[in-house]
């Protein structure tokens, strides 16, 4: 089974995924806790663009602008998808709580 590799990194669906993954991890480890949880998701991002690139050998000083421009897209879309998720299963849960009435069925 194949799960993560840097050809896959390198499409934006891995870019993203990871980048949810990694951030779900990390944001309530210590010191990362103080920080907005939107600076964690684009320094991951960032991170990872640029380490897949040096990976797969195509890293170039001058890309930089490109992996700044595409970190932004990343960081974006992982914050978006997961707000997404997020939103949808609140409005399920409240759905089902709402739904479900309480009948006493002692009497």
């Amino acid at each position: 089974m194949e799960m993560f590799t840097y050809d896959f990194l390198s499409t934006l669906t891995g870019t993203v995924t990871a980048t949810v993954l990694v951030v779900e991890f990390l944001k309530e480890l210590g010191p990362l806790k103080k920080v907005p949880t939107r600076w964690v998701v684009f320094i991951v991002s960032e991170m990872i663009v640029i380490i897949t690139s040096i990976a797969r050998g195509e890293f170039g000083i001058i890309n930089l602008p490109l992996y700044f421009l595409n970190g932004l897209l990343v960081t974006t879309l992982a914050m978006g998808s997961w707000h997404l998720i997020s939103d949808n299963l609140r409005s399920i849960l409240f759905k089902s709580e709402r739904q479900i009435p309480f009948v006493d069925r002692r009497n």
